[in-house]
């Protein structure tokens, strides 16, 4: 199987294009964490937390879909800037984990906020692209003590200087202490919405889940695109791989992992190979381990064009379904990674029972964070 960067058709380019709104939707509209709580020292810090909060969300945005839309290894972010050039500083790994935003990196103007600074960011190293990413990465940033959610990343609007210590002269540009507060400035992973004390830092926050269920969505697409191609030139689709496993196998009674390898795999070498497209950062990630792939038996080779007799997939009851894909999520508790069973990777009992072909599509919740993609009809 040839491995690199993914090239798309027009087809996929509007696939992607359509995803990608989507699903920057879902960051947008996602639960998120905007600061200054005390609007009401007057109107005209009213109008300016407004005016911010425009500059800030226009900001988050951008960061989603540049992990969205990576070909190297969907999820990552940008470094930060840390000397104020509007891109962002790349050595081996991130120079510094808090700087300002990197917004000519991410193809936005010069975003400023209502006192007419630049905004600053702080990123989660989990998510500097440094490392695999998928399902299972988790951010660790803290927002006012709260360990029970985490960042992937922060967007600060630092506003006028509160304190006499920050002076801001152009030799000072790049130093957070001049802009930020209190522990918003003091290079940990733990920042603040709001203090008793002289403060007017506001924030917006990109969650490490709403992201990663983006990027979900992102990976199920392109997993779409490869399936649909690859029965598109051979007229079907491949066996899966078993559980834990990269080969094709015939004996997967018709769901497993997503193959990595095919014609090389022992039951499957009468099978055609992926095409030249194939991302390196499916396998390289291991997202190959977190998705799970349902084939109709009579769509496989053994009955070309969906001709055969074996029947197909049911989905929300409707047993018309060639393939699907499914995202396992990030584990939850009780669950193990790698999994040993089917139930470490999927939720609900109807999707991971692993003895028929019936699913069903949950909301994500509480009980489940399982996303399935029908790859066709």
């Amino acid at each position: 199987m040839a491995a690199g960067t993914t090239q798309l058709n027009g087809s996929q380019h509007q696939q992607r294009g359509a995803a990608l709104l989507i699903l920057l939707t879902i960051i947008v509209l996602a639960a998120s964490y905007t600061l200054l709580k005390r609007l009401n020292r007057g109107p005209v810090a009213i109008l300016q937390a407004s005016d911010n909060a425009g500059v800030l969300g226009e900001a988050r945005t951008a960061l989603a879909g540049y992990a969205l839309k990576s070909t190297t290894r969907p999820g990552e972010l940008p470094c930060p800037d840390t000397d104020n050039d509007g891109y962002s500083n790349v050595a081996s790994g991130c120079s510094a984990y808090v700087g300002r935003l990197p917004w000519k990196t991410l193809g936005l103007g010069d975003l400023r906020d209502a006192s007419g600074e630049r905004l600053w960011y702080a990123l989660d190293t989990a998510f500097d692209g440094a490392t695999a990413i998928n399902s299972d990465t988790a951010a660790s940033l803290v927002l006012d003590g709260d360990t029970g959610r985490h960042y992937a990343a922060l967007i600060f609007a630092p506003g006028q200087p509160v304190l006499n210590t920050q002076a801001r002269p152009p030799a000072a540009q790049n130093n957070v202490a001049r802009y930020l507060e209190d522990d918003n400035a003091n290079g940990d992973g733990n920042f603040v919405s709001t203090l008793p004390s002289d403060f007017n830092d506001q924030v917006l926050a990109l969650g490490d889940t709403e992201l990663l269920q983006a990027v979900e969505h992102r990976v199920l697409g392109e997993l779409k695109s490869q399936l649909k191609s690859y029965f598109f030139t051979n007229n079907y689709y491949p066996y899966p791989a078993l559980l834990n496993g990269t080969d094709c196998d015939v004996s997967s009674n018709f769901q497993g992992q997503v193959p990595i390898t095919i014609s090389g795999a022992p039951s499957c070498s009468s099978l055609a190979d992926w095409g030249p497209n194939w991302p390196a950062w499916f396998a390289g990630d291991g997202w190959n381990l977190l998705v799970w792939y349902a084939v109709a038996p009579a769509c496989t080779q053994a009955t070309p064009n969906c001709a055969g007799p074996g029947g197909f997939v049911t989905v929300d009851g409707t047993a018309d379904k060639q393939a699907i894909v499914i995202t396992a999520g990030p584990r939850r508790s009780g669950q193990s990674r790698p999994a040993g069973l089917l139930s470490d990777l999927l939720d609900a009992g109807v999707n991971n029972d692993g003895t028929n072909l019936i699913f069903q599509k949950l909301p994500l919740d509480a009980n489940s964070n399982d996303q399935i993609l029908i790859v066709a009809p």
